[in-house]
């Protein structure tokens, strides 16, 4: 295997060097220092220089526009002990609680628990790196996220209700 595919390969094995390439935030020397491969340090910076260059022609290119995507807030969730109508998993879901009680359905798993969640819900997402990204700043921000869901072209992050509005300009943010 050649020094550059090696040097590839213990990248994707640190996500944050990863992430840091793809940033340009990356001093070459001192991260080549930092890996544990046969070669020397210059020959190996020209190798991560070399792949973050290809990072941005390639996976970077594919970043979703504010334009693109569709980014909605919609508030009044709750947890549903059915399979759930805007997100379920493992039999419990989360819904709006009229939507929820117009089905039959017991809308709230604990009596006293209230309707007190909002879900975030961006369409037309074609990068599933957001959803790693806006899981970080949601942490970051201090903010308790409930669930999260996604597929190919969407994602639903669910947080607390006094929490809604960060958590909208977060995902939003994510998307520039």
């Amino acid at each position: 295997m050649s020094l550059a595919a090696e040097t590839r390969d213990a990248v994707r094995a640190r996500p944050v060097l990863y992430d840091a390439l793809r940033a340009g935030i990356v001093n070459y020397t001192a991260a080549a220092d930092t890996l544990d491969l046969d070669g020397e340090t210059e020959a190996v910076a020209t190798a991560l220089r070399r792949y973050a260059e290809s990072l941005d022609a390639t996976e970077n290119g594919s970043k979703q526009t504010e334009s693109s995507t569709t980014v909605r807030m919609e508030s009044g969730l709750s947890r549903v002990a059915a399979d759930g109508l805007l997100l379920s998993v493992d039999g419990r879901g989360f819904a709006v609680d009229s939507v929820a009680s117009g089905s039959g359905q017991s809308t709230i798993d604990r009596p006293d628990e209230e309707a007190s969640l909002t879900a975030i819900h961006a369409a037309s997402v074609r990068d599933q790196q957001l959803v790693a990204t806006v899981l970080r700043r949601l942490d970051i921000a201090d903010i308790e996220v409930q669930a999260v869901g996604s597929t190919a072209e969407s994602m639903v992050v669910i947080v607390g209700r006094r929490d809604g509005v960060n958590a909208l300009r977060l995902v939003e943010s994510a998307l520039r």
